[in-house]
Order: structure tokens, then sequence, then C-alpha cells
């Protein structure tokens, strides 16, 4: 009889704590990507869980569709969006609130061309098509960064996600396509595609905060314990994915690739110290491709946007 009570107040116990755990709403873009998936990786490992939250997850093509979500209140928070875009709606008074540096330079993106067509590097672009996701995205800002260093007059256009950028290439719709991997690296190997172009080609974005996590100015003041519990728990779920072989097994499955592929993408493309998510690094460097790239109308100073950041991870 003592055994059987103490169980039920075992589940009881269990019973209760479920029931208390509060939801967060979070948009990840670009499903199956590493850098996106570190919240689902925790998710399964049970560490947010264990900080007592419950994660909605839905999932956006990346840049304004992603900031939409976040304005409108669909979504509490979404991870990995580009900074350029949310600078922009800061400046015309969104609701929106940078929570922590998501990727630091762009080791992972990269444009691609069909092997056939003859576009070997940016010099063989010139009135070409080139790929980005969608309008205010780190892929936008990157296309329009290396045509400019470059000086190249080819044509930046919205294709979206991955998958569908990879069918209009080989379609030929699409000239250079954009992505990152482990998407294309089967591709690769085989001759099929080549590589033209790569983020970090641009010496003054390898230092840079590129993509940012950011809430809902109006969920972080209402539920602004539980954005520091998720905060803390996003770090933990970063650690335990570069420190347990599991987050492979993760990262394999959502990307539909072998385990091999998934491991050699982390390990080539997503270097740890890229996702750290303490310090915004290279804001002056943003502020003028801002500028310069018309996501404001204006030139700003950090003074200026300084209310746009509030960073929930304290410095290590």
């Amino acid at each position: 009889m003592r055994r059987q009570m103490l169980l039920a107040a075992a589940l009881g116990f269990f019973a209760f704590d479920a029931a208390f755990a509060e939801t967060l709403k979070v948009a990840l873009p670009q499903k199956g990507n590493w850098d996106t998936g570190i919240v689902e990786y925790g998710v399964k490992a049970g560490i947010f869980k264990d900080a007592g939250l419950d994660i909605d997850i839905s999932y956006t093509a990346g840049g304004a569709a992603t900031v939409q979500a976040v304005i409108s209140g669909s979504v509490d928070v979404a991870m990995q969006t580009g900074l350029l875009g949310l600078i922009g709606a800061y400046a015309k008074g969104a609701p929106v609130r940078v929570i922590s540096p998501a990727m630091t330079g762009s080791p992972d993106i990269y444009w691609y061309a069909r092997a056939d067509k003859g576009i070997k590097s940016l010099k063989d672009a010139t009135d070409k098509t080139m790929a980005y996701s969608a309008a205010g995205s780190s892929s936008h800002l990157l296309v329009l960064s290396l045509l400019e260093a470059n000086k190249i007059k080819a044509k930046p256009t919205a294709t979206g996600g991955i998958p569908s950028t990879y069918t209009q290439v080989m379609s030929g719709q699409i000239d250079i396509g954009w992505a990152v991997p482990p998407f294309g690296i089967a591709d690769l190997k085989a001759g099929k595609i080549n590589i033209v172009a790569k983020g970090n080609d641009l010496p003054e974005i390898r230092d840079t905060t590129v993509r940012v996590n950011f809430a809902n100015e109006n969920s972080l003041k209402t539920k602004r314990d539980l954005f520091l519990k998720f905060s803390q728990a996003y770090v933990k779920s970063l650690e335990w994915a570069y420190a347990n072989d599991k987050a492979i097994d993760y990262f394999a499955e959502a990307s539909e690739v072998p385990k091999d592929v998934a491991k050699e993408s982390r390990e080539q493309f997503y270097p740890q110290a890229a996702l750290q998510p303490y310090e915004v690094r290279g804001l002056d460097v943003s502020l003028k491709q801002a500028l310069e790239f018309k996501f404001i109308p204006k030139a700003m100073t950090e003074k200026d946007v300084a209310g746009l950041f509030d960073i929930l991870v304290p410095k290590k």
C-alpha cells in the first residue's frame, strides 16, 4: 500500500509539473539546417522541458516572413534571422528586440551553379540571376555585399527555401542558387554543381554578427522570466549539440542525409565559435550596410539602435 501511495504521489507530481510548463512559440527559418535546429535538438534532449518550458515550433522561409511572424505576435521568438532586416524593422518602429546573436560571420552559406553552365566564380555572374531566400534575410545581405565587393552586375532574386531554390537552378529558372550544408554536399562530390561563392569570402563579414535571435517586445515585457529561461536553455542546447553526437542523428534525420554527411557538414561549415550567443559584433559594419543597401532611409549610429538590443545571455 505504501509503495502505491508513493507511486501515486510521484505521478501526481509529474502531472502537476507538466500542467504548469509554460509555452513559448518559436519560429525557425529553413527547416533542416544545423544552426536553426539547435532549439529542436534541445527539445528532443529534454533541456527545455527541464527548464519548465513547452516549446511550440513553427517554420518560416526566413527574412521578412520571420520578422512579420514576431511583429504580429503569432510567435514569441524567432531564431537565426538576418540582423539588417531587423535594423530596418526597428527603424520603422516595429516591436522587435534582439535577445542574442546567432551567427558570427557566414561560414555556412554558399552559392552554386550547375556544373554544365560554365559559372565557376562571381566573375562569370554578370547579368545572371543570383538567389537569396527572402528580402531582409542574411542571404539577401550577403548577395548584395558579394556583388558590390566584386563589382558584378548580377540580378539578385528571391527564391525562397533551399529545396525550391535547387529546383529552380536545376530546371534553368535561376542561374546561381544558394544553400547551406548538408544540402548539396552529395551533388558537389558528384560534380553536378560547383560552388561560385561563400559568405565568408567577404573579409568584413567574418567577425560581424550576421544573424540574431529576437523576440516580440511586448512578449518580452510580459514574459521576461520565460525568455530568461529560454535563453539559458538555448545555451545549454547549443553546448550539448556540440558535445553529444546524438545531435548529429537529429540533424541527419531533419535534413534527410546520411549521418556521415551531417557530421562532415557540422565540422566543416558550422564551427561552434560562429554560433556564440553572447556578443553582437561588428554593429558599425551592419549599420553601414543597412544604409548602403537601403534597409534604412538615413544613417544611424550604434546609439540610435541601442534600444533594439536586449541581450539575455551574459557574456562569459
